[in-house]
């Protein structure tokens, strides 16, 4: 049986694990990757929720970079002092935090605040399969100098390390601690490489959970069909492709190439086999919005979306395309993994049926 707790990786292999706590809120997190890339490393971070709702993008182009994210709860709490409802929900609003920001499933396997637990909370990780990381305490939340972080963190540069340094205000000096412990961990030939792979030379696998919020088609307000028109041939394509780039979908490519790689995930969108629905709005000769939704038995599933503008009526001219597409077809049920806390609550706001579950699967 695999421990719940996990504080080290196996010392017969020649790597460890560097580990970062919490997320800036008022500062960049830049220098934190800087450091780690210019040592040729990858980075496991412990963000809170509240971060990845306050940084999608940044949280894709670090993913994008080679690190590694996963959570921290949502609000940062002590976790010992909770109740088991409080405990869950700090867990669930977590993982729906990174789905959406993500556009992935969320890793089950995360770090308690201040490392504050308590006995039954290790219990109620197992009912989610969670695993909890923990390790060498570089103590860099006091904020010390970056010399005195490297003097302390040195001795314990061995096999299977996993150490805990923080991403925030007070450690602003770790960035730097950083860079001078990778030139120490490549003359003693340690790899620095993301938790999971750590793991993995233990012969453990993290698991991932994805939610969906599924909605009953329901007709609400005025629906223009006129402005809906399914996207064909390869010009639209490629204007839609530019329109919808800088949208903030988290399913978006950055970086370098970025217009190539999306036109090629769109036109593999236009090219799906089985029964979809490959749609845009449009007027004032630009696009405003698309739909990607496949039929799935009784269900209209939107498997991807964007809107131009960020506010909820752009969202809501997606929900209304959808259940007019879903009363058109005869489906019981709207589902979505994108989007899932805002399209509830437009829902609850329209009085429409619905609620955010757990995939199955």
């Amino acid at each position: 049986m695999v421990k719940s707790v996990i504080t080290r990786g196996n010392p017969a292999v020649s790597h460890c694990a560097f580990t970062f706590d919490d997320g800036p809120m008022r500062i960049p997190i830049d220098a934190w990757l800087d450091a780690l890339e210019q040592g040729g490393a990858s980075g496991t971070f412990f963000l809170t929720g509240e971060w990845f709702d306050r940084h999608p993008a940044k949280a894709r182009e670090m993913l994008a970079r080679g690190h590694e994210l996963t959570t921290h709860t949502y609000h940062h709490r002590r976790m010992a002092d909770v109740t088991k409802a409080v405990f869950f929900e700090e867990l669930k609003l977590a993982e729906l935090a990174y789905q959406e920001a993500t556009g992935r499933p969320a890793p089950t396997f995360m770090r308690f605040p201040y490392a504050s637990y308590r006995e039954e909370n290790l219990e109620w990780l197992r009912e989610w399969n969670y695993l909890l990381i923990e390790g060498e305490d570089t103590v860099d939340w006091s904020g010390p100098p970056s010399a005195q972080l490297v003097e302390r963190v040195m001795p314990k540069l061995v096999n299977g390390s996993i150490f805990m340094f923080h991403a925030n205000e007070i450690a602003k000096e770790t960035p730097q601690a950083v860079k001078s412990l990778l030139h120490h961990t490549l003359a003693k030939g340690l790899a620095v490489v993301p938790v999971t792979e750590l793991l993995l030379a233990n012969g453990i696998s993290t698991g991932e959970r994805s939610w969906q919020v599924r909605y009953k088609p329901t007709l609400y307000g005025s629906f223009h069909s006129e402005e809906w028109k399914e996207v064909a041939g390869k010009d639209e394509l490629r204007k839609l492709a530019a329109d919808s780039l800088e949208w903030g979908n988290p399913q978006a490519p950055t970086g370098s190439g970025a217009y190539s790689k999306w036109l090629e995930a769109l036109s593999l969108q236009l090219q799906s086999e089985g029964d979809t629905r490959f749609v845009a709005r449009s007027f004032a000769g630009q696009h405003w919005a698309y739909v990607f939704a496949s039929v799935r038995g009784s269900v209209l599933v939107l498997e991807d979306f964007a809107t131009k503008e960020a506010h909820a009526d752009a969202l809501t001219s997606i929900l209304q395309w959808a259940a007019h597409e879903a009363s058109i077809l005869g489906c019981d049920w709207i589902t979505s993994t994108l989007d899932m806390r805002r399209i509830h609550k437009l829902c609850e706001q329209m009085g429409i049926e619905a609620e955010i579950v757990l995939q199955e699967g």
